[in-house]
């Protein structure tokens, strides 16, 4: 089975996550979405971070608006300690030995994956797929490309594009905007919007909304 795995803090997760799974999906014939919310990602120790359980529960409730395909996996959130792409997939691969694993990712993410914990162990347990950044020239991440594969390739295409453009969102803007009290509407889940405001997360009120924002 071919199965894509989209990872992230998902502080919130947001239509943009949901959009380039689904064009991975399309492209590359894969048959199961995954989306794994981080448990305690090292990357962002130095920054607060909503509780994992709570991100899991808006992950849970936005793949619940998704087809069949899709479903929501918390071995990151299980997993005691700092989180990390590379043992998430070794672990994986150790699990489900007869499954291919293709890590879904945007493209300002593959450009810094050198920077990450084991890279190595990201290329040998999985295709990483990587989407366009919008409104970007492309030299730039196909040079990145190229680089990986050439490196980590080992001779096969680690390495792939997806042909859409990101949503240009990201959870950072809309904690920005609902702290500015904007519309976050267009950009989440009605369901993890209904939860967002029924616990009260980021400061939101869909009463509070600027409408001339």
């Amino acid at each position: 089975m071919k199965i894509g795995i989209i990872g992230g803090t998902f502080d919130p997760i947001h239509n943009g996550h949901r959009d380039i799974a689904l064009n991975a999906k399309n492209e590359y014939a894969l048959d199961e979405l995954w989306f794994m919310p981080a448990g305690d990602p090292y990357c962002k120790s130095d920054k607060e971070v909503t509780p994992a359980s709570v991100r899991l529960e808006m992950t849970r409730l936005a793949v619940s608006e998704m087809p069949s395909f899709c479903r929501c996996c918390d071995l990151e959130i299980r997993t005691e300690g700092p989180t990390y792409t590379s043992e998430t997939l070794e672990r994986l691969h150790a699990q489900y030995p007869e499954d291919e694993f293709f890590f879904i990712v945007g493209a300002d993410s593959l450009l810094y994956m050198e920077d990450w914990h084991r890279p190595e162990l990201i290329f040998r347990y999985a295709v990483v797929l990587c989407a366009d950044r919008p409104g970007e020239d492309d030299a730039e991440l196909y040079r990145c490309m190229w680089k990986l594969n050439e490196k980590y390739g080992c001779g096969e295409e680690r390495v792939r594009i997806i042909h859409c453009r990101e949503l240009p969102i990201s959870s950072t803007d809309i904690r920005l905007m609902m702290e500015r009290g904007g519309d976050i509407s267009p950009y989440v889940a009605r369901k993890v919007l209904d939860f967002i405001e029924d616990e009260g997360l980021y400061g939101y009120s869909r009463k509070k909304v600027d409408i001339s924002l």
